[in-house]
């Protein structure tokens, strides 16, 4: 029997289990049942004859053949937000915008939310913080923050900065076992540090620690929430971006040898996309809150430099367990 192209109401829900990343949630957005989800993706795979989204515990993923299906239903939303507003309905600002960033980054993201929905409340805007590169060029997200420049050709990247990190403890750690509240080039190993889950790709934060010879990692999570909660409990040193060291007071700066860590971000975006008015305007507020958060690094890191190893006889400055 010869494949039907899927109705507009059933693309729809696609579009929206891609969108939300469950059924559940797809469900709660369209005012349908978890189970009328289920059988409206059924029906588009039987017209179709393939699979296109599993289910997890952890919600819904799409295959490729999905994605497509994505990208045609989101053009064709976009053609119907065009004839209402050629017919003086909905604004050029009306739907939804996806951004993928790291979880250090949803702070931000939210401040750049705000901002944009202040002039423009017909936006909605969804920030999902993951530690892989999303495909930008599937339209997986619209605007991608990330550590490194996108390869695809159909992508533009523009450069947010340089985040300069430091290396922070609480009050109770470093009385027990960083006395000194220093780190030398050889006293990585015997400390502990709280990281990131996951294997550790070449620039990250991680990666800059395994170099130094630290070995011990109590804890690891992919939430920098709990990380750094992790690290005010005295379970070890964390790497922090040295301009939100001050929204954490519990967490005191260390002085290390070696020069700070830095990490590259840039912004990302289909060459599509740019043109689409309420992406290019999420887009600039995020590169605005961004560039006041270095504005205020530089001041954070104004005049600090690695500090000198001054320990006495009796203080080696390693850990006392």
């Amino acid at each position: 029997m010869e494949n039907k192209l899927p109705a507009w109401d059933d693309l729809r829900v696609l579009l929206e289990v891609h969108r939300r990343g469950s059924f559940l949630a797809a469900g709660l957005q369209l005012g349908l049942s978890t189970s009328t989800v289920a059988r409206r993706i059924g029906a588009i795979e039987k017209d179709l004859g393939c699979s296109l989204v599993h289910r997890t515990s952890q919600g819904a993923w799409l295959e490729r053949e999905a994605l497509e299906l994505v990208g045609l239903a989101e053009g064709f939303e976009q053609s119907l937000a065009a004839r209402r507003r050629d017919r003086g309905g909905a604004s050029a600002y009306a739907g939804v915008v996806r951004v993928s960033l790291p979880d250090g980054f949803l702070p931000a993201a939210a401040e750049a939310a705000a901002r944009f929905r202040r002039l423009h409340p017909e936006t909605f805007i969804e920030a999902v913080s993951e530690s892989r590169f999303v495909d930008l060029s599937s339209r997986e997200a619209d605007i991608g923050v990330r550590g490194g420049r996108s390869s695809s050709p159909a992508l533009i990247d523009k450069p947010l900065g340089e985040v300069v990190t430091g290396l922070y403890a609480s009050e109770d750690y470093l009385a027990r076992f960083l006395p000194t509240r220093f780190l030398g080039a050889r006293d990585y190993g015997p400390q502990d540090f709280v990281v990131e889950d996951g294997v550790p790709h070449p620039h990250s934060p991680t990666q800059w620690l395994l170099q130094r010879g630290a070995s011990r990692f109590p804890f690891r999570s992919n939430s920098m929430e709990g990380r750094l909660e992790a690290a005010k409990r005295g379970m070890g040193l964390v790497l922090l971006a040295v301009g939100a060291g001050k929204d954490h007071p519990r967490l005191v700066r260390v002085r290390i040898e070696t020069p700070f860590p830095s990490f590259r971000f840039y912004l990302s975006m289909h060459k599509e996309l740019r043109r689409t008015p309420r992406i290019r305007g999420v887009a600039a507020a995020i590169e605005e809150v961004f560039a006041e958060y270095m504005a205020s690094q530089s001041e954070a890191t104004q005049g600090v430099t690695p500090g000198k190893k001054i320990i006495s006889r009796k203080s080696s400055g390693k850990p006392v367990r």
